[in-house]
């Protein structure tokens, strides 16, 4: 369990931000049959019997064809079209109609508001892919004090849900400068379908302090940190009902971070030495806190002071110190109760993005 975690976590130092994200556009897009209401031919009898419309019936199938690949405006969809368009296709058709203009989707009551944000997505109002572009330009880029006015490009990718057959429908928009001019920071918002309905309902941010792997089957890895010892780990999963839940998350503390647990025991025990090798890993698992400690780095001495230290947060602080099997067993517990694989947490395969 302790190696695995461990895999996880040195992942994550590698990556020292979203400066490394490389666009896709040369990849291959994602495995599955989509409908674009667009019907490529290329057989020869279908071909011959094109050519034998005539020219007016040819001249008329290309300007429906030409008519079919433009975007609509936004603000010619009425609330009518969108519900007729919706009650009369399946969930992935409707991404498509609304990356396409086409439908618009409802922000989620719940989704989260940021109180540090000017804009925020207003909540039970609907948006077009449009709208949804004005509003990740007009929230990131201000023109007071940035040159750039938009993001570089956007993506999709579909994701399994842990606890349905069902997927989920993520967009991410790329280079926003949330760390620094020209970096290759990014937001992903998170759609689901619900009874013929999109709705808007969670996202998350990747920039060089914070990232998040995405996975195909709906879980992520994230990874922070908080200074040179202070790193944070997790794993999250992101369910049909399109809201992202934490399976766990880990902080991990080193040398004098370590105080974290107790300023008052730490500096009594080590004198304010801040080269001590103790390594400390907080562990949020639904609503519980585990503490374990690692003295593998330590000398004799010093793996004396670190033990003193342990046993008085234990005894003074009230900190409960857990073993690697009892972590492992409230995590196997945690992924039980959410559907996801326990087994296959340490085996993800990445999700593809395909570029809108």
């Amino acid at each position: 369990m302790k190696k695995k975690l461990f895999v996880l976590f040195c992942a994550g130092m590698i990556i020292t931000g979203c400066a490394d994200q490389k666009s896709d556009e040369q990849e291959k897009p994602e495995v599955i049959s989509l409908d674009l209401g667009e019907n490529v031919q290329n057989d020869e009898t279908n071909e011959e019997q094109v050519n034998n419309t005539g020219s007016n019936a040819g001249a008329t199938a290309q300007s429906e064809e030409n008519a079919e690949q433009q975007e609509p405006e936004a603000e010619n969809i009425s609330e009518d079209d969108t519900k007729n368009i919706q009650n009369n296709e399946k969930p992935q058709d409707l991404y498509m109609q609304f990356i396409n203009n086409r439908i618009s989707a409802i922000i989620g009551n719940d989704y989260p508001q940021d109180e540090y944000r000017i804009f925020n997505l207003e909540n039970g109002k609907s948006y077009t892919f449009g709208e949804l572009s004005q509003y990740v330009n007009q929230s990131y880029f201000d023109p007071e004090y940035s040159e750039k006015t938009s993001y570089d490009y956007a993506q999709y990718t579909y994701v399994e849900c842990p606890d349905s057959d069902s997927k989920n429908f993520l967009v991410k928009f790329v280079g926003l400068n949330i760390y620094s001019p020209g970096d290759d920071s990014f937001a992903v918002y998170v759609f689901t379908e619900t009874d013929g309905q999109l709705y808007l309902t969670d996202g998350y941010e990747c920039w060089a302090r914070s990232y998040t792997e995405q996975y195909r089957d709906g879980l992520c890895s994230n990874y922070g940190s908080g200074g040179a010892g202070d790193h944070y780990s997790g794993m999250s999963a992101i369910m049909s009902n399109g809201k992202i839940t934490d399976v766990y998350g880990a902080e991990i503390l080193s040398g004098w971070w370590t105080s974290y647990i107790s300023d008052a025991i730490y500096n009594e025990v080590f004198a304010g030495n801040e080269d001590v090798p103790l390594n400390v890993s907080i562990y949020t698992i639904g609503e519980e806190k585990y503490y374990l400690y690692d003295l593998s780095e330590c000398t004799e001495d010093q793996a004396a002071l670190c033990e003193t230290y342990i046993s008085r947060c234990r005894d003074e602080a009230g900190i409960n110190w857990a073993t690697d099997a009892e972590l492992e067993q409230v995590i196997k517990k945690r992924c039980s109760l959410l559907g996801v694989d326990y087994d296959t947490i340490g085996q993800q395969e990445e999700a593809e993005w395909t570029n809108i």
